[in-house]
């Protein structure tokens, strides 16, 4: 009897709103009840109560009396599915200026899940079954909690480079901040000083525990700004769970300079990146990977073509040339003698040539390129300098992506290049000079989301707050 009755109730539900009725809200008051419930605490969620009938809410609560309760139904449920669509989907806005993959995600239909958790009595459970699971998503949301939580207190600024008891700013900080459970005054120093070191840690500067300019100017940003960066990021998640719940996913976000290659909540790989500096940044996108090129030739950017290379080749032309293993190409694409041509005479507006670097392991883009389409001509690739990966702030590039460990992202994404990259280095390079470019098509694209989060997951999964390197996040 007791499932006749939830069907009945589902199915009166379903037929009322899939004739455009509304769902009588005023008439359940304990689902009513619960629904102002999420939309009151919907900063702990990362969303703002202000934008789910805010208005309305405010006068249900106070006691007013409501006349028109058709409309006011409506408003609710309206107010009720643009709720959960952003603990879904994450808030609406425009998180990437390319979408080369047309992605919105669209993987449940909210209106049904809302009529199913009320008919079968699971309304108040609904926005933790929805929402994604991943670890790094549920880090975030624990993290925005805290400092919703803490907020409220209003503390000095952190002046004093002093690591004692005395510096009551600094342990405030670390209490609002979440690396203290309370303001301890009495905190003995070598209890202090390791919980300055977590703090170093969460702006991925140097764990000394010593109070330089760069941590006391970390500490001192507001409390405010870090909630949007989390919030921001939490939402980016959201945005990101149906796609990674149907297929594997490459994620490079570009202030903490790293890749998650993740499918079903699962890491499947990371790896440290360098990225574009501010002068020549890296720009967010969506898009597919669809082939991984071995031994790739570089086709030298016409802006570093000409500002950088073209006055070394000047000083010493054919000598620059051989040594940098770079071709001459004219506009057809035919590759001419060097010696042919007046250097001296060229210039930036006068360059009506492409320069070329040869594959090998002393190429620009190291051994393996990633290709996607871009209009910014960007991809991720090698590297032959090593050693910029060893820096926390990996901001160096000119706009494309250098993967740390880009052999064996590839390899999981085509296994066929294993018996290449099996081989010792010197080896890989002498295969280089012997098989030229090799290009692999992949059987199936993987989407690549290229991001701008300042709070983001660092390889262990810990929730970091990386530089603005491009100055973006404005409040």
């Amino acid at each position: 009897m007791k499932y006749w009755f939830l069907t009945i109730i589902f199915l009166s539900l379903a037929i009322s709103t899939a004739t455009g009725q509304h769902i009588g809200w005023l008439s359940d008051t304990v689902n009513l009840r619960i629904l102002v419930s999420f939309f009151s605490q919907a900063s702990l969620s990362g969303l703002n109560e202000k934008d789910y009938a805010y208005k309305t809410v405010q006068q249900l609560t106070s006691g007013i009396k409501i006349d028109d309760t058709a409309s006011i139904d409506k408003e609710l449920t309206n107010a009720a599915i643009s709720y959960f669509s952003d603990i879904v989907y994450g808030n609406q806005e425009v998180r990437v200026p390319y979408n080369g993959i047309n992605y919105y995600p669209a993987c449940l239909n909210i209106r049904d899940s809302i009529l199913t958790a009320m008919a079968e009595d699971q309304f108040a459970t609904l926005p933790a079954r929805l929402e994604p699971h991943n670890v790094m998503y549920m880090e975030l949301k624990e993290k925005i909690a805290v400092l919703e939580n803490r907020k409220k207190f209003i503390f000095s600024p952190v002046t004093s480079d002093k690591l004692d008891t005395t510096n009551h700013p600094l342990i405030e900080k670390l209490f609002q901040l979440g690396i203290t459970d309370t303001p301890d005054y009495t905190i003995h120093e070598d209890t202090l000083r390791n919980k300055l070191r977590l703090a170093q840690g969460m702006f991925e500067m140097l764990e000394d525990g010593t109070l330089r300019p760069g941590i006391l100017e970390e500490l001192n940003i507001s409390v405010e700004k870090r909630l949007y960066e989390l919030k921001h990021a939490l939402n980016t998640w959201r945005w990101l769970d149906c796609i990674q719940q149907e297929q594997p996913v490459i994620i490079v976000n570009i202030p903490a300079a790293n890749l998650f290659y993740i499918c079903k909540d699962s890491v499947l790989f990371y790896t440290r990146c360098i990225v574009g500096k501010a002068a020549t940044p890296s720009i967010p996108l969506a898009s597919s990977v669809h082939e991984v090129i071995l031994f790739p030739y570089w086709n030298v950017p016409r802006s570093i073509a000409v500002n950088e290379l073209l006055p070394a080749i000047q000083s010493a032309p054919l000598d620059y040339l051989d040594y940098g293993n770079y071709q001459v190409l004219d506009k057809a694409g035919k590759v001419l003698d060097p010696s042919t041509i007046k250097w001296q005479q060229l210039n930036s507006r006068n360059f009506p040539y492409t320069l070329r670097q040869l594959f090998g392991c002393d190429n620009s883009l190291g051994i393996i390129k990633l290709n996607f389409f871009s209009p910014y001509s960007t991809y991720l690739h090698d590297t032959p300098n090593k050693s910029y990966f060893m820096f926390n702030s990996r901001y160096f590039s000119h706009g494309c992506i250098r993967v740390e460990d880009v052999d064996s992202l590839a390899e999981m994404l085509e296994p066929a290049l294993h018996p290449f990259l099996a081989n010792a280095a010197t080896k890989v390079c002498d295969l280089a000079s012997d098989s030229g470019q090799l290009i692999f098509p992949l059987k199936h694209k993987i989407p690549l989301f290229i991001l701008y989060e300042v709070a983001w997951p660092d390889g262990k999964g810990k929730i970091c707050f990386y530089d603005d390197v491009y100055n973006k996040i404005k409040l």
